[in-house]
């Protein structure tokens, strides 16, 4: 029989704070891409990411794939 692993205390506070680390970078990724397509969340949503997650991406893959194709090198 398998046991579920058990964490620290220090353990979890660091998975918490990484967690809260990536919640925060992936919310001021978000505020740039805003920024630079220069449209409202609801816009964006609507004209970007639905129709990326319609496709099947994730919300992950979408806001990836709408980034890279901002900020390509020319």
């Amino acid at each position: 029989m398998k046991t579920k692993k058990s964490w620290s205390d220090d353990e979890l506070r660091r998975r918490i704070s990484l967690e809260e680390l990536e919640e925060a970078l992936r919310l001021e990724a978000i505020d740039a891409l805003l920024t630079t397509l220069q449209v409202d969340a609801q816009t964006l949503h609507r004209l970007w990411i639905q129709p990326l997650m319609a496709a099947g991406a994730t919300m992950d893959v979408a806001l990836t794939t709408i980034a890279r194709s901002c900020f390509q090198p020319n």
